[in-house]
């Protein structure tokens, strides 16, 4: 399990540091990635009062609301080998009840593993997916809450492991104008990395977020406030979103207490029932820029 070790350790290092985290013996690392190319714009500010089929992954009760059968497409590639892609659904039930789903997928490829000191090392992909569904409730005109549960599966060469998890939001509205929301999600048991006659791996924790946070809309702007707990540490990210005319915003965000990031930037242009949405995210020490795309539309 000693090469299983380190090739984890290397993703984690390579794909944690894309988000700002520290390997922690956790899994799923690549799935700790922003999907979503709106929030990603905005500092990863998930709550806001926008309705984006991607921000159930953060917090369910945001499912609330859409009226129309909503869905968003997205893709995410970091260097040449790294790649994410999604798929969110919402939809109403009735003025009370909606439900939503997706799944998340992320792949690195040709990783290198040696046992013993060679030119010619064995290459192996490393593979996260999450599947995932729940329900929003509308519990008076000022509270939602929602939940949502599936599993996760890690699969790094020929070590595989999954678990089952759930999560839970609530968004209190204090005015059409305010929101204040809190989320807890991906919560669940540990889980092994494990092949048919070699020795697992340790007990790997899932890589659980609290949320708290707020949006406050005023004519053509927005702006969101989040504090984030993941990694056993605390993260504040700030975004804003003005929406320049009918087919177009621009967004711009920052994140603290990132050892890689903090600016972003983004923008969507919008037609009829089709929404298209950018993310632009610089990292420091040399690890270049991720560029997020979504493709959202509604029935």
């Amino acid at each position: 399990m000693g090469s299983i070790k380190k090739s984890k350790l290397l993703i984690s290092i390579l794909l944690l540091l894309t988000s700002g985290g520290v390997f922690a013996n956790d899994g799923v690392a690549l799935l700790k990635v922003d999907h979503g190319a709106r929030s990603a714009g905005m500092g990863s500010t998930q709550f806001s009062q926008n309705r984006d089929p991607n921000a159930v992954v953060h917090n369910p009760a945001l499912g609330v609301g859409f009226e129309k059968f909503s869905a968003s497409f997205g893709h995410t590639e970091f260097w040449e080998n790294i790649r994410l892609e999604s798929g969110y659904f919402s939809a109403d039930l009735n003025s009370r009840w909606s439900i939503h789903g997706g799944i998340r997928y992320a792949t690195v490829n040709d990783l290198e593993a040696r046992t013993s000191p060679t030119t010619t090392p064995t290459l192996f992909d490393a593979h996260d997916i999450s599947f995932k569904g729940g329900a929003a409730f509308r519990l008076s005109p000022k509270i939602d809450v929602g939940f949502a549960a599936g599993w996760i599966i890690e699969k790094i060469g020929g070590y595989r492991g999954s678990a089952f998890n759930f999560d839970l939001g609530s968004v209190f509205h204090l005015n059409p104008h305010a929101d204040i929301s809190a989320a807890a999600t991906n919560l669940g048991s540990s889980f092994r990395l494990e092949q048919t006659g070699i020795p697992g791996s340790d007990d790997i924790s899932l890589p659980t977020t609290y949320r708290f946070g707020g949006a406050y809309k005023y004519q053509r702007y927005l702006g969101a406030a989040e504090l984030v707990y993941l990694d056993n540490e605390a993260h504040v990210h700030l975004g804003a979103e003005a929406k320049m005319n009918e087919i177009f915003s621009l967004r711009s965000g920052y994140m603290v207490n990132y050892s890689t990031k903090n600016f972003t930037a983004g923008a969507s242009f919008s037609h009829r029932n089709i929404t298209v949405d950018y993310a632009f995210v610089p990292f420091s020490q040399n690890l270049g820029t991720s560029h997020l795309f979504n493709l959202t539309f509604s029935l």
